[in-house]
């Protein structure tokens, strides 16, 4: 394999990863408000463990990233501080 091909499937692990946070992120905020509405105490716990879960594997996802070295580029960060 080139070097420039493995730059270009470096690049895109990269972007996938990434897509993968943010998918795990909007999980974990789905799972937040599902928690917030409902009533029934059986639901209570189907919606504490679902949260949970969406947070595991959000902090996992999290962490591969910081140990490949993936960082938000400096356009990223102040999007996502903008949007809060």
């Amino acid at each position: 394999m080139s070097k420039i091909n493995k730059i270009i499937n470096k690049e895109k692990d990269k972007q996938k990863l990434i897509k993968e946070i943010n998918r795990a992120k909007l999980d974990v905020e789905t799972a937040e408000h599902f928690f917030q509405i409902v009533s029934d105490p059986e639901l209570v716990d189907v919606a504490i463990y679902e949260l949970e879960a969406k947070k595991s594997r959000y902090r996992y996802l999290i962490k591969v990233a910081k140990d490949k070295g993936i960082k938000k580029t400096l356009q990223e960060s102040l999007i996502e501080a903008l949007a809060k």
